[in-house]
């Protein structure tokens, strides 16, 4: 009875009990008891999270920002319908056309036909010495019709060449908001500072099909659908893209765009600077990780990077970190049920345990309850399978103040619920020592998935997974104290676009971990 939780919710919210103001939240946001409203919703999870000044605000920003990329979205599905549009005014023109050239071809050819009888007439008549002043007069104005329908269909054929190359000419698409591909435009795109490379993703179509593509002068990969993706290495404030695509026919495209270096991404770096000089007098408790790696499979295909990520993430963490890791590689059930028993053993209510695990990953089609798979996992047999819902009990049992997962498999996006907005960057130190202070506080339960609901990449940057490379990259390059949703942040943009240039969509995650007790808080990861 959502009404009534709607009821319970809003009297405990009211009371600054964190989990029923998130639960609220989650009402207003999918209309559940209550009508939606978005910007409650935000509320509420802010609230939740310990995030009080110019909350109204605050939210009816960041709906605002959403309702200018709803707008910005329906407007490029404008941009391709008009285009579309276009295309099926272009083919019933030029079938119109070609219509009229055959009534015209016809029409020329029984004017001929009728042109060469009159011939036939007057010479029989001048042989038998009749007068043929009429046939000549009749047979010139026949003349005179053929030379017009002549002419006639010497334009027509002109217009249906020129509509056949017009509809032949290849269409290039770029798939980023809010940028679409015009002729005789040059429009910008942001890309994040600091940024070496930009993949650029989108769509070239011709009619008579597609001879050749390049980008920048390489010649660029185009599937059978049309789509490409291409990392364009980005040197200065501003990087020139030239894409031309020829048909079979021979027509040309071009596009031409600008990557424009978005300084304000650096704001995040100095975010990051803030959070560490607010952070030196707080005690942020003991860190502990469980890093599993999984290749060798019974009955799966082996995997070629899992244990290599678990061990150097491990190390990272040990070494840099400060956690005490323990780390289990190529493991059956027992062995990873044992292992969160054990390490959950040692933890106190002030500590934070970290969760990292590399492998095989299920998902059950009519449950959509999502699995880990230990290597002695049977396909189509759960019994050795490892349940979300197993690992949601267990940290319902564990007595650490943080947890977070992390988690390289395939439908680990199975785990999370809605996610909740975070921390306001442009807070001042005063209010930013006290979130801090807050969140140490304050129960989490949050997940960090290398993609939804849906298969992963195994492989992409060497020894590691695409997303592997990145997280390992992102914790290499902290300082201080890290907010995991800012890890997410960096990592979502470059898993998406290092995928794009193997031609596949993963986009990670981050979000609570559904019925798992988060209670508003954030896990954060102290470097040094």
């Amino acid at each position: 009875d959502y009404k009534a939780a709607f009821s319970w919710y809003s009297k405990a919210a009211k009371q600054d009990f964190s989990r029923a103001q998130i639960n609220l939240g989650y009402l207003y946001e999918k209309g559940l008891g209550v009508k939606a409203d978005s910007i409650l919703a935000l509320n509420w999870y802010r609230r939740a999270s310990g995030i009080t000044d110019d909350i109204e605000y605050t939210s009816a920003i960041d709906e605002k920002v959403k309702t200018i990329a709803a707008q910005q979205n329906q407007h490029f599905k404008q941009e391709i319908e008009s285009r579309d549009r276009q295309i099926e005014q272009l083919k019933s023109s030029l079938n119109k056309t070609r219509k009229q050239l055959k009534n015209r071809k016809q029409l020329l050819h029984d004017t001929s036909e009728k042109t060469r009888e009159l011939e036939r007439q007057i010479e029989q008549q001048k042989k038998a010495g009749t007068d043929t002043a009429e046939l000549v007069k009749t047979y010139q104005n026949q003349l005179q019709l053929v030379k017009q329908q002549t002419q006639a269909i010497s334009a027509l054929e002109h217009q249906v060449v020129k509509q056949q190359e017009q509809l032949n000419r290849p269409s290039i698409e770029i798939h980023e908001l809010p940028m679409f591909a015009t002729r005789g435009s040059e429009p910008s795109l942001r890309v994040r500072s600091g940024s070496t490379a930009h993949v650029v993703s989108g769509r070239i179509t011709s009619q008579s099909g597609l001879q050749s593509a390049s980008i920048n002068g390489r010649r660029l990969s185009v599937d059978r659908e049309g789509l490409f993706h291409s990392a364009v290495p980005v040197s200065s404030k501003e990087t020139m893209v030239t894409i031309l695509a020829t048909a079979n026919q021979g027509e040309t495209e071009k596009l031409v765009f600008m990557l424009i270096t978005d300084e304000t991404s650096d704001i995040s770096e100095s975010f990051a600077s803030k959070v560490g000089r607010t952070a030196k007098d707080i005690d942020f408790g003991q860190y502990y990780a469980l890093v599993i790696g999984n290749n060798e499979y019974s009955n799966y295909p082996e995997l070629k990077t899992a244990v290599n990520d678990a061990r150097r993430i491990s190390a990272l963490l040990k070494n840099q970190y400060g956690f005490e890791t323990l780390l289990i590689t190529n493991a059956d059930r027992y062995t990873v049920l044992s292992a969160i028993n054990e390490i959950k053993g040692k933890l106190s209510e002030k500590d934070n345990l970290l969760i990292y695990y590399a492998g095989h990953g299920e998902i059950e089609k009519s449950t959509k309850q999502g699995y880990w798979l230990p290597v002695d996992a049977e396909k189509g047999n759960t019994a050795n399978w490892i349940s979300n819902t197993a690992i949601t009990d267990l940290f319902n049992t564990i007595k650490a103040k943080h947890i977070l997962v992390v988690a390289d498999s395939c439908y680990s996006g199975s785990m999370t619920r809605s996610s909740i907005p975070r921390l306001n960057t442009q807070m001042n130190e005063q209010h930013l020592q006290k979130w801090l202070k807050l969140m140490t506080k304050t129960r989490s339960r949050t997940v960090l998935t290398s993609g939804g609901l849906g298969p992963v990449l195994d492989t992409g940057s060497g020894e590691h997974s695409v997303f592997a490379s990145v997280f390992l990259d992102e914790l290499e390059k902290g300082n201080g104290v890290i907010d995991a949703y800012q890890i997410y942040q960096k990592v979502s943009i470059q898993v998406e676009r290092k995928a794009a240039t193997e031609g596949f969509n993963q986009i990670p995650t981050y979000a609570p971990i559904q019925h798992a007790g988060h209670g508003g808080g954030e896990f954060l990861l102290v470097k040094g």
